[in-house]
């Protein structure tokens, strides 16, 4: 007799087909986002709830289901799109374009048993109510069960403060599923002697446990859902999405605990946060860009977050974040592949390597394999599909990045490192994780890091495909990756082979360009790294400066009135009086010079009022020490003192004591500094004695263990001994280096103080030397386009006039001819101009000045003023370089004598001995600045001074043979003010 009998199936297929089917926590997320992102979703977010019993919470606005979807869809096991005809309708796409469907097996939403047993789903779609079912997953694992035993309660409502009053009577009716209920006789009867057996079963292996069927009641029992915990949810707001679906869960899984701060980050919590963020953190494609040159990348317009809330306080943890990890971020690294495989395998694209595009377009190519044969069946064939990798170097000194940058990128890579798969713009697990090597990045790295270069730690990047062009790239079901066929062999060759060629060609310790470009890079950063120290220095130097200067200022305040005090008595009447006059005067001079301060960096900025203070005040002591001095000087000669050797000898001892009690302090310092080093220099060399062995033991387990052959293994233990042998010649040599120097007694600090304040300074001065040359071109261009547009505008303003009297005409007049005078005053300035020389007398110059500043002297009230010798002097010269001497220094004192409000202000021309003068009545020059004036960008102006003027004075008088200095001798002084004088070669002063 032949019987047709069905399959029977239990409850445990659903819980075999879900939660054991998805390898981890992370992934079974993913897999819910995918149905989100199938569901037309915009967003979809994670939302994880501290407190007593955390919940998760998954929400998305998708276009949700209906109360006939979820019974006919969402509780069928096994629906899959590529048999669902059902084309998605306009509007439940949200305005989206029609997606390629992620979801393959039916079973993605199964994938949330890994989250936690207990799950409250509630959709809405437009127009539809809201439908709510509730499950226990763990309902599921009792073998003994028919999948058709355990019911769902299902229900749907209009209003969402309905809600609160169905959760109780669906947990009631959830615990049926355990306890069974009098609507169903038979089916309590099977339900019953199905959880005894199993409770039974699982007590009989661990009497520890509690019955399976107990825990799982009180837990339905005890459970409670939080409507608060739906207000991240769109949809539950009033004026939010019309549709989505959200997914709580009760009993959450460890790895979503692990999440928040309520948890100890432990070693094991840190590893579970970093693997969770790293296997969500590019969920969609983050190197997707629309003027790239790739044609298979897709941008899914779909946006993921996941947040923790603590008090009502929520954060995010990880997030789409263009900013942080894009194709503009990840373009700026040195070393970068991007381009496109057809069906052949063969890549063509751009190459970046040591900061510089070397190929641009398509005109990198890498053909495939020469033994590479394309599969081409209906069922193997691969189609084309994008490539976008970068990377940096690992040595700071050999790579073309900034220390900051640098840095930068090492943070980066910590966490979001990886080599990932995107298929229509999501992410394809595991690729990209640690413990993924699909594409043997680390094996063969581990034979000859050198030469194949590649770091899966150190890469951010990306294969990106399509389903529609490769549909024989099929996921496994447990999303651990493609099955493996071959199309995915083929496309692991493929890749592998661009990886290794790119390597040989211009990244890995064999290419050629590594060899041509790496030299160069390493002296450009053992440069960069000694302008870094000499910058760290010159900023010590500073703070330091700034420091004794704050602390000495009031210290030598202190001095000068405590000497001014005792100079007002001091006094030597007899011989006694001597050697009390000398220990004073010691002492003084003692505490005055521990409060010099050497080594001021060459700008002071905010510090220089107080320096020049400190100076003045300093002087002041010494002059008054020096006074002192002069008495006891004069005293000793007065009173002839008998026996001037015990004085003498006296004076030795006390002198010798200060000297010696110094030196002990500083060996003390000396001792410490030394005892420090030698155990830091110690430590160091017993490091660097093992760093070898550390670093190349692991090959000799390789060559044993067959992974590594001899040849590559001495290869690379040679570039590992050159590496160190570098690095060990940066630390050490150096350090002998110095110590040398200091056995030669050679001031280091002054060489390095000097050199670095030297180098600033001419730094500045070479940057404001490009500004003043710019300056010069912009007058030389300024003078040719207003001499240009002068004629325009002398043209207009006369077809104006001979239209007859017009309003305004005779302002415009005015202003015109003014500008026009100034125009003229440049031309004898601009170097471009004729060089000719001629004789230029005292009162060409005296009506050059008045004339050029007429409106200062109207408006200012200042006097120019001429002797008759300076009016009867005359010289050999060209205009462009005299006048221009006479304009800066009768400037100056203008802008001088406006500021102090100087009371009848005036300027004196005037020659004496046949030495001419410029002389005003202002404030004068402080005594501290004049060895400065003519340096270059050396002023006091608070505004509109570059420091250029009297520099420039000196240098056009030189060439002319002339010179310039500030008067200092009384003769020259012929104004209160500031005055300079200036010798003229070949002068006639008739």
């Amino acid at each position: 007799m032949i019987e047709s009998l069905p399959f029977k199936t239990q409850a445990r297929t659903v819980d075999h087909l879900g939660r054991e089917q998805i390898a981890d926590c992370p992934t079974a997320i993913s897999e819910l986002w995918k149905n989100a992102y199938d569901a037309y979703a915009r967003s979809v977010s994670l939302h994880i709830f501290d407190g007593e019993e955390p919940v998760a919470a998954i929400f998305d606005d998708g276009h949700g289901m209906s109360y006939e979807e979820f019974v006919s869809r969402w509780l069928v096991v096994g629906t899959e799109s590529k048999y669902d005809q059902n084309e998605t309708t306009e509007e439940d796409r949200n305005g989206l374009p029609i997606r390629t469907k992620q979801g393959q097996k039916g079973i993605g939403r199964l994938s949330s048993a890994n989250l936690g047993p207990l799950l409250l789903l509630i959709s809405k779609r437009r127009n539809c109510d809201f439908v709510a079912a509730l499950l226990d997953w763990r309902q599921f694992e009792n073998p003994y069960l028919v999948l058709s035993d355990i019911e769902v309660p299902v229900t749907t409502f209009r209003d969402r403060s309905e809600l609160e009053k169905l959760l109780p009577e669906l947990f009631d009716r959830l615990t049926d599923n355990v306890w069974g209920n009098s609507d169903s006789p038979r089916r309590s009867e099977r339900l019953k002697q199905a959880w005894a057996t199993y409770d039974a079963f699982v007590q009989e292996r661990d009497q520890t446990k509690n019955k399976p069927s107990e825990q799982i009641a009180n837990t339905i029992v005890g459970a409670t859902f939080k409507l608060e915990y739906l207000d991240p949810w769109d949809v539950w707001s009033d004026d939010g999405s019309a549709s989505g679906t959200a997914l709580l869960v009760s009993d959450i899984h460890y790895d979503l605990r692990a999440q928040l701060p309520s948890i100890p980050a432990d070693g094991g919590v840190k590893g579970i946060r970093k693997t969770f963020h790293a296997t969500l953190s590019a969920f969609t494609d983050p190197f997707v860009d629309p003027v790239a040159n790739e044609v298979n990348a897709i941008d899914p317009d779909f946006t993921y977050e996941v947040k923790i809330w603590a008090s009502g306080v929520g954060q995010s943890i990880v997030e789409e974040d263009r900013g942080t990890l894009s194709r503009q971020v990840c373009d700026e690294l040195e070393h970068v592949i991007s381009g496109n495989i057809d069906e052949k395998g063969r890549f063509s694209g751009l190459i970046k390597a040591f900061g510089e595009w070397r190929e641009f377009e398509s005109g990198y190519v890498v053909p495939p394999p020469a033994d590479y044969t394309p599969p081409s069946g209906p069922t193997t064939f691969v189609g084309p599909f994008s490539l976008y990798i970068a990377t940096y170097e690992r040595d700071r000194m050999s790579s073309t990045h900034t220390d900051d940058d640098h840095a930068k990128f090492d943070a980066l890579a910590e966490r979001y490192g990886g080599f990932l798969i995107f298929r229509n713009g999501l992410r394809v697990l595991p690729y990209g994780r640690l413990n993924s090597d699909f594409f043997e990045i680390e094996e063969r790295r581990s034979r000859s890091a050198g030469r194949e270069f590649w770091n899966s730690r150190r890469m951010f990047g990306r294969i990106a495909l399509s389903r529609e062009a490769n549909p024989n790239l099929r996921d496994k079901a447990g999303r651990e990756g493609f099955i493996d066929n071959r199309a995915t062999k083929s496309l692991k060759t493929i890749v592998i082979n661009i990886l290794k060629t790119a390597a040989r060609d211009h990244f890995g310790s064999s290419s050629e360009l590594r060899k041509q470009e790496l030299p160069d890079i390493q002296e450009a950063n053992r440069k960069a790294r000694a302008e870094e120290e000499r910058k760290v220095l010159a900023k010590r130097n500073r703070q330091k400066f700034r420091s004794r200067l704050k602390r000495n200022l009031p210290l030598v305040a202190k001095i000068v009135d405590r000497l001014d005090a005792e100079s007002s008595e001091f006094s030597i009447d007899c011989i006694s009086d001597i050697a009390a006059a000398q220990s004073m005067i010691d002492d003084l001079g003692n505490e005055l010079r521990d409060l010099r301060i050497v080594g001021a960096p060459s700008s002071l900025g905010s510090s220089e009022d107080d320096f020049r203070e400190f100076r003045q005040l300093y002087a002041k002591a010494q002059s008054i020490l020096e006074d002192m001095a002069n008495e006891r000087k004069k005293a000793i000669e007065r009173l002839n003192p008998p026996k001037p050797e015990e004085l003498a000898e006296k004076q030795m001892q006390s002198l010798a004591g200060q000297l010696q009690s110094r030196i002990r302090q500083w060996s003390k310092e000396i001792a410490s500094i030394q005892d420090f080093e030698a155990k830091r220099i110690s430590d160091l060399l017993s490091a660097r004695h093992k760093a070898f062995h550390q670093t190349a033991h692991p090959l000799i387990e390789q060559v044993k263990s067959g992974r590594l052959g001899l040849d590559d293994a001495l290869e690379e233990m040679a570039a590992i001994r050159m590496r160190l042998e570098y690095e060990n010649e940066d630390i050490f040599q150096s350090y002998i280096n110095t110590l040398e120097l200091l056995r030669e007694n050679i001031n280091i600090e002054l060489i390095a103080t000097e050199g670095t304040a030297d180098n600033i300074e001419l730094r500045d001065q070479l940057n404001r030397l490009n500004q003043v040359a710019q300056l010069g071109i912009t007058v030389e261009i300024l003078g040719h386009e207003l001499a240009t547009n002068e004629q325009l505008i002398r043209t207009g303003i006369k077809r104006i006039s001979n239209d007859g009297e017009q309003p305004g005409l005779e302002q415009i007049q005015a202003g015109f001819e003014a500008l026009s005078h100034q125009l003229d005053f440049l031309s004898p300035l601009k170097l471009s101009g004729p060089r000719t020389r001629r004789t230029i007398s005292g009162k060409n110059i005296t009506e050059y000045l008045r004339e050029f500043f007429r409106t200062v002297t109207e408006t200012r009230d200042i006097k120019i003023e001429a002797s008759d010798q300076f009016n009867a002097f005359a010289v050999d010269e060209q205009p462009s370089r005299l006048f221009p001497v006479f304009i800066n220094l009768v400037n100056n004192s203008a802008y001088w004598l406006v500021n102090s409000h100087t009371v009848e202000p005036k300027v004196l021309l005037d020659v004496v001995d046949e030495h001419v003068i410029v002389s005003d009545n202002g404030p004068g020059i402080d005594a501290l600045d004049q060895d400065q004036l003519f340096k270059m960008f050396f002023t006091r102006k608070v505004s509109g001074g570059r420091g250029i003027g009297l520099y420039l004075c000196r240098m056009n008088l030189l060439a002319g043979g002339h010179s310039i200095r500030y008067a200092t001798d009384k003769k020259f002084r012929l104004l209160p003010g500031a005055n300079f004088v200036i010798d003229f070669k070949g002068a006639s002063f008739d």
